[in-house]
């Protein structure tokens, strides 16, 4: 990829009022299947690409709401539709969390790993044979098993 024409990704909420560009690749895009996430998306997991901070632009006139999820995690969403636009974690101070399906542009990279594999959901099998964690951490290395979950 040219270095020199970063990707240009829009992040959108659902009914536009929220609108973002993002001007470079995601660091990772991984799933996540703890229990925020899928309360989050209503989805068995999220699917999230990682910005650089830098490379997202806002106005500051985004009709956006925060909702300080843990003392460390807040999650950003249109105050319009909901919708949840990013996250901002103060670990990982550079970076903001974006849910792949707000993006639009550029092509994303498929997912290369899976997060809290240990929290998915019961009826969820993982057999894309992408590295996988778990554990309370869900950092854990996890053998992968794509043993069908009813047969457990």
């Amino acid at each position: 990829m040219d270095s020199s024409n970063p990707p240009t990704f829009s992040i959108r909420c659902y009914c536009s009022a929220v609108s973002l560009k993002a001007e470079a690749a995601p660091s990772s895009v991984v799933d996540c299947h703890c229990g925020q996430c899928r309360r989050l998306s209503g989805a068995a997991f999220t699917t999230w690409a990682s910005f650089p901070r830098t490379a997202i632009a806002t106005t500051g006139d985004e009709p956006l709401r925060s909702f300080a999820v843990t003392a460390n995690v807040t999650r950003y969403s249109c105050r319009v539709c909901g919708s949840h636009v990013f996250t901002a974690d103060v670990r990982l101070p550079t970076i903001l969390g974006v849910p792949a399906g707000a993006l639009e542009g550029a092509a994303l990279s498929p997912p290369s790993v899976h997060y809290f594999v240990d929290h998915k959901a019961p009826w969820q099998t993982i057999c894309d044979g992408q590295p996988q964690f778990g554990g309370e951490s869900g950092m854990t290395p996890s053998a992968a098993s794509c043993a069908d979950p009813g047969d457990t």
